[in-house]
């Protein structure tokens, strides 16, 4: 795989430009080839500023600079060139290239990085044309090969159209005596420093704040592209987003609340899970007043004029009593309810209590889906609060109330580095039903599995934790469990005295009270819906699977959801190969 500089494609970059990077970044069999994108040329010799949007540096074939274009039509005449369709069209695609070809050289030469027998090659890509729609009226111009040119088709090919346009240059000017190629001195270790030269200014002035917002705006770029998705919502009143995690569910969701706010209608988020109401009141924004967010629970209390849930309130009150009174309170104030449109996220956590569902329809003010607008999004496999005998098909349940509800399956990653998702699939032993990832393979990120011995568990995660924060803020990093605070190693350290350094580390970096610590814990039932950019799942041991099996849930599920709310890096530690 390539080492793609950045690794997503420039704020900017045009359809031209996409299309190059995701064909570059798709080489998997040249590891040690550099791609930078988008290179400003600062010390240009040609103009007080130029840029390339494309450097492949191929050790043992020489370094080639791409100029990506998308123009309707191509013609060449008696060295004038004429791109319709473009800004400039008639302004030279490869002069750019000879002046950044130039101001590399000097920059290079200037820092002891340049012998002179290293090729630089150029290429113009054409990534809308076929190369039958160049016309060449003059085919004998010396200004240019006709290997210097990249076509549409080309596109499928990438390694084969770098090489032999880098193949043919240096085959040409080997019979130029006062040139001497030799492709072979680009050595990896020498291709290396030419990148680190070409790129230092870049990583040198990037802070961890900026890299942080820098990964939020590209999350927020992948995600935006789902919106065509919401479509669907303009032209039906009722639809079902159905996809693994990190398919960008949730964003559809709020996306369509906002949506439906903008059009003057009174707009319901809710979800089961009290955590995942924080999250999705952050993905609503707060601009939007005529939009209410709330877990149902609190929804529930609220028209039933309570201030809070009866103490020791068990599963009974939640799922009958509370729900009844609900309904009782409604049919005697209906505009309690009377919302225009209800989005409901996580919609498999209700889906299999008949009266949550009445409770959903009830406020709307009609009783049933007609004269309102539903939004709902599920994954079935994060059931993992019911036993197996009580696990429900969602989107086939809410269709028996809806009958015109839309089936709308999202299944591109959205959110996660694929070296996660590779490393969950492996961990579980199947294919999570994804069809592709809209996120870079090369994304820095990664997959770990720590063998824990008994006795262990404290200091493999103090361990776990140091390396995360090599990359990662501290409350950017979450430690979750199968079990509670009473049960997992985190809640059994933070109730007795430290044993050792590592716990009294330990003991400063986790949140709890009394201490500064910013990086949470959580037990897998609780961050269900929910993500960080770093994970560390600890008790994964016989204990905590017989406990799951004893309470008749589902162990694999459960190590689905706990696996898929890493962004970026997730490690397992893992005692007596519990996975």
């Amino acid at each position: 795989m390539v080492t793609m500089i950045p690794p997503y494609p420039r704020a900017g970059a045009n359809r031209s430009e996409k299309q190059i990077f995701s064909a570059l970044e798709g080489i998997l069999d040249r590891p040690e080839w550099v791609v930078i994108h988008s290179l400003t040329v600062a010390q240009n010799l040609g103009a007080l500023m130029g840029e390339t949007d494309f450097v492949v540096i191929a050790p043992g074939k020489g370094i080639l600079l791409i100029e990506a274009k998308s123009p309707k039509y191509v013609e060449y005449k008696a060295g004038d060139w004429y791109l319709d369709r473009t800004p400039q069209p008639h302004k030279d695609p490869l002069r750019q290239l000879d002046s950044a070809r130039r101001s590399i050289r000097g920059f290079l030469r200037e820092r002891d990085l340049l012998r002179g027998d290293e090729p630089i090659a150029r290429l113009l890509w054409f990534t809308s044309l076929g190369r039958h729609q160049f016309e060449n009226k003059s085919p004998g111009d010396l200004q240019f090969f006709e290997w210097e040119l990249g076509w549409h088709d080309d596109l499928q090919k990438p390694t084969w159209l770098v090489e032999k346009v880098l193949d043919e240059h240096n085959n040409w000017f080997r019979e130029v005596d006062e040139v001497q190629l030799d492709p072979t001195a680009l050595t990896a270790s020498y291709a290396q420093a030419i990148t680190g030269a070409l790129v230092s200014d870049f990583k040198a002035q990037q802070s961890r704040a900026e890299q942080l917002k820098e990964r939020r705006t590209q999350e927020e770029r992948l995600l935006a592209e789902q919106k065509f998705v919401l479509e669907l919502v303009e032209t039906n009143d009722h639809v079902y987003f159905d996809g693994p995690a990190g398919t960008g569910k949730s964003f559809l969701l709020a996306r369509a609340a906002r949506s439906f706010a903008k059009q003057g209608k009174r707009v319901l988020v809710t979800c089961w899970n009290l955590l995942m109401a924080d999250e999705l009141r952050a993905l609503v924004g707060t601009h939007a007043t005529e939009i209410e967010v709330a877990d149902l629970n609190s929804v529930m209390l609220s028209i039933c004029g309570l201030p809070t849930n009866p103490s020791g309130a068990e599963s009974g009150w939640y799922q009958d009593e509370l729900p009844r009174m609900t309904l009782e309170r409604l049919r005697e104030k209906p505009y309690l309810g009377s919302y225009e449109a209800i989005c409901v996220d996580e919609f498999q956590d209700v889906a299999g209590n008949p009266l949550l569902l009445d409770v959903l329809f009830a406020l709307s003010g009609t009783g049933g889906p007609d004269g309102t607008q539903l939004v709902f999004a599920g994954d079935d496999k994060q059931q993992i609060l019911r036993t197996a005998a009580e696990r429900v098909n969602a989107y086939a349940i809410a269709r028996q109330r809806i009958g015109d509800l839309v089936h709308v399956r999202v299944r591109r990653n959205c959110r996660t580095v694929p070296a996660v998702i590779d490393g969950a699939e492996k961990t579980l032993g199947h294919n999570l039903g994804f069809t592709g990832h809209k996120v870079s393979r090369s994304v820095p990120g990664g997959f770990d599995v720590v063998a824990v011995e008994p006795g262990g568990e404290t200091k493999a995660l103090a361990a776990a934790l140091r390396g995360l924060l090599e990359h990662h803020d501290a409350e950017d990093i979450v430690v979750l469990s199968p079990f509670g605070e009473n049960t997992s190693t985190v809640g059994q350290l933070l109730k007795r005295p430290e044993k050792s350094k590592d716990e009294r580390w330990l003991r400063k970096q986790l949140q709890h009270e009394g201490s500064p610590g910013k990086i949470r814990w959580r037990s897998i039932f609780k961050f269900k819906g929910l993500e960080a950019d770093a994970v560390v799942i600890c008790d994964l041991n016989d204990e905590a699977k017989a406990f799951i099996d004893g309470t008749d849930l589902n162990w694999e599920d459960l190590l689905y959801v706990g696996l898929t709310r890493a962004k970026y890096r997730c490690v397992v530690l893992d005692g007596a190969g519990a996975p």
